[in-house]
């Protein structure tokens, strides 16, 4: 892991290879946290973008846009990066498909999925063979976003999230997150009825909690909280984790959290 240097606008970075089995193969996903400043973005951009992804990120977005663009692509960049870090990133392209899904294209790499999700300055992305889809989303958890969530959620998950612990904020976060991590996998994002997307249950697991779908019981989704971000990872349920350093993880999430809420 790597956190802030003496230099006030250096990015922090965590990668965490996900090795994976399914049917007894071995297989390999790789996801990255990211947080880094819009300066430090614009005036490295030229080291990770590819030329198409140049064309995407223009002076005339607005700043909030830009910088989600740019860390977002920076992230992807670095989670391809652990599967092959042998690949210069500017080789590889990160292009919204026609579903705005977002598709990995390069001479060098097939069957590569990607995955990303931004909140302000902290992005997620996880990369993966494409035979074994995945999705990420994260939020910060907002008080003033709980009515919203509760309006858009069927009565059982919210019978579900009475039962989870913490602060009622971050628990809507949660499962708000599986439902969207859970979309991207699909290739649907939020274009569906949401009830669709529905968490059937959570239970404990050492990655934080693990969570099945009312509707899609060949998916699972794992739920993160550091700080006041909440994080969600879904992957078919056929496919074994296998143990991960997920301490460290949650603690860089929380440590990305508390970067984005330091003042500039």
């Amino acid at each position: 892991m790597t956190g802030q240097s003496a230099e006030p606008s250096a990015p922090f970075v965590h990668t965490l290879p996900l090795p994976l089995t399914s049917r007894g193969e071995p297989l390999r996903a790789s996801l990255t946290l990211a947080a880094a400043p819009l300066d430090w973005l614009d005036a490295n951009s030229k080291k990770f973008l590819h030329p198409d992804e140049v064309a995407l990120v223009t002076d005339r977005l607005h700043a909030r846009r830009r910088h989600g663009l740019l860390v977002g692509r920076y992230a992807a960049k670095r989670a391809l990066a652990g599967l092959h870090p042998e690949i210069d990133p500017r080789a590889l392209a990160v292009r919204p498909g026609v579903l705005e899904q977002p598709v990995v294209s390069g001479t060098s790499v097939r069957n590569l999925g990607i995955s990303l999700s931004h909140a302000g300055p902290v992005a997620l992305a996880v990369a993966f063979p494409e035979g074994c889809p995945m999705g990420i989303d994260v939020e910060r958890v907002r008080t003033d976003a709980v009515p919203l969530l509760v309006n858009q959620s069927p009565r059982a998950e919210q019978l579900l999230a009475a039962r989870l612990d913490g602060p009622e904020p971050e628990r809507q976060m949660r499962l708000w997150c599986l439902k969207e991590a859970l979309s991207k996998a699909l290739r649907c994002g939020l274009t569906v009825p949401l009830e669709l997307l529905a968490v059937g249950s959570v239970e404990p697991d050492p990655a934080g909690l693990s969570a099945e779908f009312t509707n899609f019981a060949q998916y699972r989704g794992l739920s993160f909280v550091g700080g006041d971000l909440a994080a969600a990872l879904v992957m078919p349920k056929t496919v074994g984790l296998e143990p991960a350093d997920w301490t460290a993880w949650r603690a860089a999430l929380a440590a990305a959290a508390a970067l984005e809420a330091r003042p500039d």
